[in-house]
């Protein structure tokens, strides 16, 4: 899964390989290689799902893990269809999937899957609609609550793609109000604020500053919502991070430092832990070649964060960066 999240997929499938051939006879497994597969379904590897699926299907016919690979090989194929543009043919492998899986426990949630490559595609009528087929048809599922805050989200992502800001601010307060207490509702918050954060990127790239910086105004301004209420939140390391990255890009540093600080304070097991400390420094060193405070006073505080990073993730990606950092600073 590390290699597979690194991109490298070729050693990857070596590992995979390995992996089954090595343990060919453990009874784990066929499950351990099917959450790889789900893993892979994640991540959007879906030729390597489906080599992983049928693997399992020859290797251990007769495992309950086989016939969710069964339903994976199919699940994979239209979500692959979705992500390639292919919609009329993922429509048809959806209703097939569907005749061909009645009765699997799984269905309910492959339906989701596939509901959300198409939120991915921007294709929210049809994303809607497979909400609506869990909601009918799949009441008792817990995917019929998720489907239901999925159709709120979809309308509201409609608004953003639309630019209409008005229908966006009415959508959303109704959003707190009608899904007060599900909760999904902490995590739609945050992907309706990463919309905003990856067009202020796209916009960004094309030289577009103005433009940029108000989709990031408009992110951190959902993102403060989550943050202010559901402050017990098991995401809100997650969407402190964005804030502090957001507010890093508008210049608004110590708004930044207030975000990645509360992270690296009370979340030092989180995964993205080493980027808040790093991300500490980088806005110190902001501030000071903006002029707001002096070398004086930013340079102590750049060298505690780097160091700190040092100390506590010695193997993070932003090592070397502050290694340059204090050794070039040493001397000061």
């Amino acid at each position: 899964c590390n290699l597979m999240d690194a991109g490298n997929l070729e050693a990857e499938k070596t590992a995979a390989d390995k992996l089954i051939a090595d343990f060919a006879n453990d009874n784990n497994l066929p499950e351990t290689v099917y959450w790889t597969i789900r893993h892979c379904e994640w991540t959007s590897k879906y030729d390597e799902a489906k080599r992983l699926c049928q693997q399992l299907i020859q290797k251990y016919p007769d495992n309950p893990f086989t016939d969710k690979a069964r339903l994976s090989i199919a699940r994979s194929e239209v979500m692959a269809l979705v992500m390639s543009g292919k919609y009329d043919l993922a429509r048809t492998g959806l209703n097939k999937l569907v005749s061909d899986f009645p009765s699997n426990p799984d269905l309910p949630e492959s339906l989701y899957m596939v509901a959300e490559r198409c939120e991915w595609q921007r294709q929210f009528v049809q994303q809607k609609l497979i909400y609506g087929q869990i909601i009918q048809n799949y009441a008792g599922s817990p995917f019929a609550s998720k489907a239901q805050i999925g159709i709120a989200r979809a309308d509201i992502l409609s608004f953003i793609i639309e630019k209409d800001f008005v229908g966006f601010d009415n959508g959303l307060d109704k959003l707190f109000t009608n899904f007060a207490g599900n909760g999904e509702l902490p995590q739609t918050v945050i992907i309706i604020g990463e919309w905003f954060y990856k067009e202020g990127l796209s916009q960004e790239k094309n030289g577009l500053r103005e433009e940029s910086k108000a989709s990031f105004e408009k992110a951190v301004k959902v993102w403060d919502r989550v943050i202010t209420e559901f402050p017990n939140s098991d995401l809100m390391p997650e969407v402190c991070c964005w804030a502090g990255d957001c507010y890093n890009k508008l210049g608004k540093y110590e708004e930044s430092i207030q975000n990645f600080q509360k992270v690296v304070n009370n979340y030092s097991t989180y995964k993205h832990s080493w980027h808040a400390l790093f991300m500490v420094g980088r806005n110190y060193e902001g501030m000071r070649d903006s002029g707001l405070i002096s070398p004086n006073d930013a340079e102590p505080a750049i060298k505690a964060a780097y160091s700190q990073l040092l100390e506590k993730y010695p193997n993070c990606p932003a090592v070397q960066t502050a290694q340059a950092w204090i050794n070039a600073n040493t001397s000061k």
